[in-house]
């Protein structure tokens, strides 16, 4: 007989994670809460008296988020679209839905890209809490002649997930935010969940955990603490860190495209894909129910704690598709010229990698299991070319013995993140990367950078940078040194699965370090404290490069590209950067760069002719995993790809370098 998610397991989850921390936040938040009053004073007095100089005059010159010009549509407006926003309230709820073309706290969270992206303006905002309400919305969208952009926690980085400016095109937009669309419940005995498309990475890893202890979600990215969506992970095909379970991937999902019949009619179609037994379009007949609300019945009562039993997969093509990439691990241990994943991939379903181009609603996702221990090690070599031998030799001999993580960080990123990334790194040192608090304090500090005050958008780096001094060093006296003898560093992560595979890994790793020497390769196997240390100090990469930018007074520049399997050298600059931080994620040879240049440089022809280099001297692809959006332009076969999904430009029109206007038109 299978378990059943009775009222008690759904209840203990959605409500005691919903309304209360863990155990550990419990304990710090009472001291949290006066410090985040006391940053928060600070910040206002510290930025006041900067209003007073040039540096926010300056900074506006510099290649740094910043506020843009609104623009307005009500000109271009038909009466259709007019009325269009008070309709969209009366199917979500007018608590469900925001005037995107007012300036406010609010709506900025929707309409300012986490890196690039703002300036847009969007006719309505809208955050269904049904599945239904999404398709009945898309209906009266698509024949009001509007756009659409969907989005999830809004953290991309490439500009895709937010309304643009001068795109040629008059259609109004509308964004469907399916952060309310947040649950998932575990199917064929926990071995796999269905997740809404609003599920958040840190939210699913604590549910599976709470639910099933020996089992653990797929990704974990150095976002995770942002809480990014499951369904965003699959529309651009994030990577992280588990190198054993390979990029976001799935073959069994429910999503939305739009065409035009024979009549010229829009139709909205609702594709399912996502194998359960009693949601299969073939479980109902015309006029008597469908998946689509069977499913939102589920997730429904999951959500309100009532007893389910737990679903199972059909015996279906659809049941016995792919809910995770099962050929990955094989693959990346093949040293050859191959890319290990890159954003324009066209293998897979429609809704894998699809970037907006049609809108999932659900997908479902392979678990796996714990392993049975760990140990953790950092690494440290005197060049790259050893480094790399390493990967070789050690991490990618065989899948079987693959490690759980191998994440590489080079000196400039040791030294940036330790100068300007202390204050996060301790926080999430301290509360993990998926607890609900870390999450709290970002959403803060977001909100600050959207108020509409001259230089708000740099007040809180600036407060960072200025107070790095005072929190410890994230990481022990020991990794320390190793981090200023040395150039390249690895932290992995070894996991044992129950056939050996840790210590062949182990021996491996021994005998490498014997053959090389101490004078070219040191390790170090690091205590539990010192573990948390290190994914923390891993994962605050990113907004301590913008933090050290914005406290220096520098531009800043950032590029993730995937190299080939059996490469890995630094591709060649144009201008000479102040730092180049590179960190990647090593197994797989994707790799993140953040680049600081001075103000004197050119630092967007120095990112393009870095592009180039990567693509044509490195052989390499770019985006590797962070999507195209509308920085980069993806190529013919990807173009040829999205537009077959979405025929009409309904969905995320102008997106890698496609065309913003209707059916695609110059």
């Amino acid at each position: 007989m299978l378990p059943r998610l009775n009222k008690l397991t759904s209840k203990s989850y959605y409500m005691a994670c919903s309304r209360r921390f863990s155990t550990m936040e419990k304990r710090i938040f009472p001291l949290a809460s006066p410090f985040l009053l006391v940053s928060i004073s600070l910040a206002t007095g510290f930025v006041v008296g900067c209003l007073s100089n040039t540096s926010t005059r300056n900074a506006k010159s510099r290649l740094l988020p910043s506020g843009l010009p609104r623009s307005c549509c009500d000109e271009y407006l038909t009466d259709v679209q007019r009325s269009l926003p008070a309709r969209l309230a009366r199917i979500v709820g007018e608590q469900n839905a925001l005037d995107g073309r007012k300036n406010s706290t609010s709506t900025l969270a929707f309409l300012t890209g986490a890196r690039l992206g703002g300036g847009g303006q969007a006719l309505a905002i809208i955050t269904p809490r049904s599945l239904r309400d999404v398709v009945e919305c898309v209906k009266l969208i698509v024949n009001a002649d509007c756009v659409i952009i969907p989005q999830g926690s809004n953290t991309g980085l490439t500009g895709g997930s937010v309304p643009r400016v001068n795109t040629g095109d008059k259609r109004p937009v509308i964004i469907i935010s399916m952060k309310n669309l947040e649950t998932f419940f575990p199917i064929d005995g926990g071995n796999r969940i269905v997740c809404m498309a609003g599920a958040g990475l840190a939210t699913l890893s604590r549910g599976i955990s709470s639910w099933f202890p020996d089992r653990e979600s797929h990704s974990i990215l150095g976002s995770t603490f942002l809480n990014p969506t499951t369904a965003a992970g699959i529309a651009f095909g994030s990577g992280g860190t588990q190198l054993r379970k390979g990029p976001a991937y799935t073959d069994r999902a429910m999503y939305i495209k739009v065409f035009q019949n024979k009549f010229g009619e829009n139709v909205v179609q609702v594709v399912n894909t996502l194998g359960i037994k009693g949601i299969e379009d073939d479980n109902f007949v015309e006029g008597k129910g469908s998946a689509l609300d069977q499913l939102d019945a589920y997730q429904r009562n999951v959500k309100d704690g009532y007893s389910r039993a737990m679903a199972v997969s059909s015996k279906s093509i659809n049941g016995k598709a792919k809910a995770h990439d099962s050929s990955y691990a094989a693959q990346i241990c093949e040293h050859n010229d191959g890319i290990s994943r890159y954003n324009a991939n066209c293998e897979g379903l429609e809704c894998n990698r699809s970037e907006g181009k049609v809108l999932i609603l659900a997908t479902v996702h392979d678990t796996f299991p714990c392993p049975i221990a760990t140990r953790d090690f950092w690494i440290s070599f005197r060049d790259l070319e050893t480094a790399l031998d390493f990967r070789r030799e050690v991490c990618l001999d065989n899948a079987d013995d693959l490690p759980i993580s191998v994440e590489y960080m080079d000196r400039d990123s040791f030294e940036v993140i330790d100068r300007s990334g202390r204050g996060q790194a301790n926080v999430i040192k301290l509360l993990g990367s998926t607890a609900q608090t870390v999450q709290y304090l970002w959403k803060i500090k977001l909100w600050i950078e959207s108020l509409p005050i001259p230089g708000a958008h740099l007040w809180c780096d600036k407060l960072l940078y200025a107070m790095n001094p005072i929190f410890p060093a994230i990481l022990p006296a020991r990794i320390m040194n190793m981090s200023k003898k040395m150039d390249h560093h690895v932290s992995m992560t070894v996991g044992e699965f129950g056939e050996g595979n840790m210590n062949r890994l182990l021996d491996r790793l021994k005998n490498f370090a014997l053959k090389h020497g101490e004078g070219n390769v040191v390790v170090h196997e690091c205590t539990n404290s010192e573990s948390q240390g290190l994914t923390a100090f891993r994962f605050v990469a990113a907004p301590a490069f913008r933090t050290y930018c914005v406290g220096e007074g520098l531009q800043g520049v950032s590029v993730d590209y995937a190299l080939p399997k059996s490469g890995g050298m630094v591709p060649e600059l144009s201008a000479t950067p102040l730092k180049r931080m590179r960190y990647s994620h090593f197994g797989c040879n994707v790799v993140h760069e953040d680049i600081a240049f001075g103000p004197e440089v050119d630092a967007e022809a120095a990112k393009m002719d870095l592009k180039k280099a990567i693509e044509h001297k490195s052989r390499g692809r770019l985006p590797a995993e962070h999507g195209h959006g509308t920085e980069y332009h993806a190529p013919q076969e990807t173009q040829k790809r999205w537009k077959k999904m979405d025929p009409l430009n309904v969905f995320n029109p102008g997106i890698g370098g496609l065309s913003s206007k209707y059916k695609y038109k110059e």
